[in-house]
């Protein structure tokens, strides 16, 4: 296999499943925790799973899956095909009205296609998740399609610059704790903290093949109107041979302040958990 799929995939493979984070809150032996259970399956990112991979992945006994399959394809979140189940309408049409994500992606697409067309680089908007980041946007051209992250997959804050921008914003030392465990092998808590202090300090993060050999990434963020919130980043991916570096960073912050500016003037985003308060160095 080519070195960069196969890199492509070791990082996919490595995101969280959207439903892991929350499944301990739900009982499993409940209809709703089943249903969640059911729906969550497809986070790996299948677009059409069959009765017995469905019931394998879900961890839900095949009686159940074809009981309450039923049931959600009546009501519009599953479908069914030839091939098996996938997600309904009812899922999309829902998720698009979330009101902090569907407000900053409708107020964040003009400013990131202007980015798209000036960095010449494949554009992502992201938002926290505990110690993951979710993303909300995605522009890249046809050569670019296999690089990073699809819109709605997560991942491991450790692993992507938009997820380390979040982490050093977090709140306190638990940040940098979660940030270890969350991480795939041993991590230097030292150099850590230090990296979470420059980042601080510059206002922007990176990461350099990481996650696609050839590839580094530069994140920003993007403020709560009128506030110090971290609410979301902004980020660009290029070839590592690209030495444009300062002049990226600057049209990145330029792209986040645009951002910044429309939410401000659309009566902003809720100031909820999703986001992080910037925090002084040290």
């Amino acid at each position: 296999m080519h070195v960069r799929a196969q890199a492509d995939l070791e990082c996919q493979e490595t995101a969280t499943p959207a439903f892991e984070t929350s499944t301990p809150e739900l009982h499993a032996d409940s209809v709703l925790g089943k249903a969640h259970l059911l729906l969550g399956a497809f986070s790996s990112g299948s677009t059409c799973l069959g009765l017995t991979e469905l019931s394998r992945r879900s961890g839900v006994p095949k009686t159940t899956v074809h009981r309450l399959g039923s049931e959600l394809v009546r009501l519009g979140f599953l479908a069914r095909t030839a091939e098996g189940y996938q997600l309904g309408w009812r899922i999309f049409e829902l998720g698009q009205l979330v009101p902090g994500p569907a407000r900053l992606r409708t107020v964040a697409q003009p400013a990131l296609l202007d980015l798209r067309a000036v960095a010449r680089a494949v554009i992502h908007l992201a938002v926290p998740q505990g110690t993951d980041c979710v993303y909300l946007e995605r522009l890249a051209g046809r050569r670019e399609a296999a690089l990073l992250s699809s819109v709605g997959s997560r991942m491991p804050g450790l692993l992507t610059a938009s997820g380390r921008l979040f982490l050093a914003h977090g709140e306190g030392e638990g940040a940098v704790l979660d940030a270890c465990g969350a991480a795939p092998g041993p991590t230097d808590v030292a150099a850590l903290r230090s990296e979470f202090d420059q980042i601080r300090n510059r206002h922007w993060a990176e990461e350099r093949e990481r996650c696609v050999p050839g590839f580094k990434t530069f994140a920003v963020p993007v403020m709560h109107p009128g506030g110090d919130r971290v609410i979301a980043a902004v980020s660009a991916t290029v070839p590592m041979a690209r030495r444009d570096e300062q002049r990226l960073i600057h049209v990145l912050w330029a792209t986040a302040a645009d951002i910044g500016r429309g939410l401000y003037r659309g009566a902003a985003v809720p100031r909820g958990r999703s986001g992080y308060r910037v925090k002084a160095a040290g």
